[in-house]
């Protein structure tokens, strides 16, 4: 039974943050604050992208297919 977590697309979200690290290096080597300065809100935006869009997707009214985990403690 495939989770919900397999149908979310993860390459625009890890594009963005690749995207982010890129620009903040290139702000590194160039020695300019503001540009690294965006690529790390770049990568933040992806983040909160990435939460969001998994808070989203997980709206339903279905239950988890997933299994119970066995609450007794091995002990």
């Amino acid at each position: 039974m495939p989770l919900a977590a397999d149908e979310i697309p993860a390459a625009p979200v890890l594009g963005l943050m690749a995207l982010g690290v890129v620009v903040a290096l290139v702000g590194h080597v160039v020695k300019d604050r503001r540009i690294v300065g965006m690529g790390i809100a770049v990568v933040f935006v992806a983040t909160f992208l990435m939460v969001l869009g998994a808070f989203v997707a997980y709206q339903g009214d279905e239950p988890d297919p997933r299994p119970p985990e066995d609450r007794q403690k091995p002990f």
